[in-house]
């Protein structure tokens, strides 16, 4: 039981010491007692001092071991045993003016050089694989050291996680030598705010973190204004700073360029009197919550760990995974819902949306998994999956009645932006012989926001190809009439929440009115989205809007009652 308390390497440690010793102490006994004796193995004749050598030579290998099992106890450890041999051999030149071990002495100080080289490159190994080589701060390596230990002295601290604003860009912009100077000066920066018994650690990227020390509330005294809290340290240094980037080696130093710099952070507090249900794994999460949320709000630089936070990322998360098994497992499905026309209720075709279905059976609404989706990358490979299976199950019906029909799919933001979209749209009507104009692609106002250079440029690719394109969601966002002006767009779509109060005010049905008038004016054509019952059927047409879509005349249909549909028209 005993031999289970210690590791293979405390067991050859101990080992090694333990033979060390043995050989040092046989050695000095040979020495004194046996030193002119030669031993007799069978037919070999052994003197004393070849023996005294062997065992020399092992110490000294022995001693090695110990470094490389232990490098700092075992430098430590070599280092004395080696002395210690090294007096035995003093001893005996003294005590006998016998110089026959003057050969292991200088055995013995090759070996003290040798464990110092090994010492050595193992302390800087170990220092390099704790520090970060661009900033000199300590790693994430070292961060889980550094917080476990003040978890486990159950002292309260906070921690901070700071990230520098849109860095991938400015790596992009400015080159990855520049980026790495950057990184440097927001080390410095933050190393500004450290007190005496604070850390700072460069977690990954462009990511830091602070390990705040707090007072232990029973040892600070409620006069003591001497502490400055974490968020008020931080917010001094959170503001953007224009950082002067030093021109290239080889070139004119008046081409200096300026780069501005922001910062983000969250923060995190733990309460010494819950250290137990810490870890550093769980502090940085919810550290990166909190910055997380901060990213969400662009008029917040620092936030704060909440518990509510923990819920939302726990939700992200379960939704994500949820997103990824249905992709590969094939749980999600199409259903499409008609869009007619207003006056003659002829169908215009179906716009796509996407269900889920766990094989317990139980359906998920797109409310839970598509607002997560949208904060990855996640949604892109939903689009891709409605894109090509909307492709591939009503290829085979179009064309056979000669009636066209309109498969509507909704893109989202992000995928619209992307610089390879239209190429990848292209891709997939070569791939399923889908016939380009009968294809819609709705965007929303949002599209615009981040990317307007490369959506617009999408767009103007998908028009040559024969796609149409209709504007979802319009007048719910925040694009000037003179930049929708200039767009390619084929279709307006009025929203729901304007639809939904036509009957009752008025200002609406004048809201409502305008944006049919001015869809006209745009040579689009206007399609109200919602429309639920026959008043606002009527109100609808009496205005002049094209197209309606809605529980009045067709909920979501599945593939084969959409099938039918679209024969029956025919």
């Amino acid at each position: 039981m005993a031999m289970n308390r210690f590791s293979k390497k405390q067991i050859g440690f101990l080992l090694c010491v333990f033979f060390s010793l043995l050989g040092s102490l046989l050695s000095y006994y040979i020495g004194k007692y046996y030193d002119d004796t030669d031993f007799v193995l069978g037919n070999f004749i052994l003197p004393s001092l070849a023996i005294q050598g062997i065992i020399s030579s092992s110490r000294s290998i022995l001693c090695i071991l110990m470094v490389l099992i232990a490098y700092r106890k075992g430098m430590v450890t070599a280092i004395i045993l080696t002395l210690l041999a090294l007096l035995f051999a003093f001893l005996r030149i003294v005590r006998f003016q016998d110089f026959s071990s003057l050969p292991g002495i200088f055995n013995i100080v090759f070996s003290i050089i040798t464990i110092a080289i090994i010492y050595s490159f193992y302390k800087k190994s170990e220092q390099n694989s704790r520090t970060d080589f661009i900033t000199g701060l300590r790693n994430r390596r070292s961060y889980v050291e550094e917080v476990s230990a003040v978890i486990s002295h159950e002292k309260p601290f906070c921690l901070a996680c700071i990230e520098v604003e849109d860095f991938k860009e400015l790596n992009d912009i400015f080159g990855i030598q520049i980026g790495d100077y950057i990184l440097e000066r927001i080390a410095k920066k933050l190393s500004g705010v450290l007190s005496k018994n604070d850390i700072i650690f460069k977690i990954t990227g462009a990511t830091y973190a602070i390990l705040f020390a707090l007072p232990d509330p029973a040892h600070h005294h409620a006069g003591d204004d001497s502490f400055v809290p974490p968020e008020t340290r931080l917010s001094e240094v959170l503001n953007a700073e224009v950082i002067k980037i030093p021109a290239a080696d080889n070139t004119d130093k008046t081409l200096e360029r300026n780069c501005t710099v922001t910062l983000c952070a969250g923060l995190a507090y733990a309460d010494a009197k819950k250290a137990a249900t810490y870890n550093a794994s769980k502090i940085l999460k919810n550290a990166e919550a909190a910055l997380f949320a901060t990213k969400r709000n662009p008029d917040c630089k620092l936030c704060v760990f909440t518990e509510e936070m923990e819920n939302q990322e726990q939700k992200q998360k379960e939704a994500e995974f949820l997103i990824k098994d249905s992709l590969e497992n094939n749980w999600f499905y199409l259903v499409y819902q008609p869009q007619f026309t207003t006056g003659e209720k002829k169908l215009r075709g179906f716009e796509t949306l996407i269900r889920c279905k766990k094989p317990d059976g139980t359906i998920v609404s797109p409310g839970y998994f598509i607002p997560a989706a949208e904060k990855t990358s996640l949604i892109m490979k939903i689009d891709d999956y409605v894109l090509r299976r909307a492709m591939t199950e009503f290829k085979p019906i179009l064309g056979s009645t000669g009636k066209d029909c309109i498969i509507s799919i909704n893109v989202s933001a992000k995928n619209i932006g992307s610089k390879n979209f239209a190429d990848r749209i292209k891709a997939m009507l070569e791939e399923t012989k889908f016939p380009p104009k009968n294809l819609e692609i709705e965007i929303t106002e949002y599209s615009f926001s981040d990317s307007m250079e490369t959506t617009v440029e999408n767009i103007n690719m998908l028009k040559a190809l024969g796609v149409q394109i209709a504007l979802d969601d319009f007048g719910t966002g925040y694009t000037s009439i003179a930049k929708l002006m200039k767009l390619p767009i084929n279709l307006l779509k009025i929203d729901k929440s304007l639809i939904d109060d036509i009957e009752s005010n008025s200002n609406v049905m004048d809201m409502v009115d305008s944006v049919i008038y001015m869809g006209h004016i745009m040579n689009c054509e206007v399609i109200s989205e919602g429309v639920e019952n026959e008043k606002q059927l009527e109100l609808l047409k009496k205005h002049n809007c094209d197209f309606i879509q809605g529980f009045v005349w067709g909920k979501p249909k599945s593939y084969d009652e959409a099938k039918a549909l679209y024969n029956e028209q025919s």
